[in-house]
């Protein structure tokens, strides 16, 4: 093998081929009205020592906020250190798939009433994940509308800079806790018809994204987090999973 093959193989992601194809998944009639009556400075923490959850907002983008959710729930520091703050109060980002920095300000949307509108530290302020979730929806996708579309595998590269495996068939509740045990981030999507497997815990959304963060071995059951609800956890048995699931995504080991 020459160098330049040697090369070619180590490439990262190219994150920025991406906008087309957020584009095209973004059709008009599939996007939730995410208008916004105009934008407000985030004036709370940004990372303190404790990372909260981070929580989805009005916007469809749980392939994007799910993925942060794994990766919070895996391995926080790699978020952290994705956020510098520079003298003038914007931050640097340094999504890794990214050659240069992306720098951010802390201006977010909100509604009539000046209320946040979009991602945010699970029950505060937006914080560092308003400020992730801003940086892959200007730079990345080109604007927060195009963020309502997308594949988990995508939001998990565009954090970690690293290639993720997918996979159809649904892991058992032993695989899902050897994944965890050396580190790894999961996430799980739902297909179109996933309101249609019946379980106690209620339908489970459509075309929507899942992290993965446990499992129980003795009952096969697995756990799960909603980005919508991040502090609620959904455990579901294997055969609602394997029904209502249509995808999963597994990370490298993250630590």
């Amino acid at each position: 093998m020459t160098a330049g093959a040697s090369a070619r193989g180590r490439r990262r992601p190219r994150v920025r081929t991406w906008r087309r194809t957020l584009r095209a998944l973004t059709r008009p009639g599939w996007a939730r009205d995410v208008s916004a009556a105009g934008r407000r400075e985030d004036r709370g923490p940004l990372a303190p020592p404790r990372l909260l959850r981070p929580q989805q907002g009005r916007l469809g983008d749980c392939w994007v906020m799910a993925p942060m959710l794994a990766v919070a729930e895996t391995a926080p520091e790699r978020l952290r250190s994705l956020l510098a703050v520079e003298a003038d109060g914007t931050v640097s980002v340094h999504l890794p798939a990214l050659e240069v920095p992306l720098r951010v300000d802390r201006r977010f949307p909100v509604d009539e009433h000046g209320a946040f509108l979009y991602g945010r530290r699970s029950g505060a302020n937006p914080g560092w994940v308003g400020v992730l979730e801003k940086a892959i929806a200007v730079h990345v996708a080109g604007d927060y509308p195009f963020l309502q579309r997308g594949i988990a595998r995508f939001g998990l590269e565009l954090l970690l800079g690293e290639r993720v495996r997918t996979q159809l068939r649904m892991p058992t509740a032993r695989q899902i806790l050897a994944w965890r045990a050396e580190g790894r981030a999961i996430t799980a999507s739902t297909h179109p018809l996933s309101p249609l497997v019946p379980g106690a815990a209620g339908p489970l959304p459509a075309s929507h994204v899942f992290a993965v963060v446990g499992a129980d071995a003795r009952s096969g059951h697995v756990h799960l987090r909603d980005p919508g609800r991040p502090e609620t956890l959904l455990v579901l048995d294997a055969r609602r999973l394997r029904r209502g699931m249509l995808s999963v995504d597994v990370t490298a080991p993250l630590r």
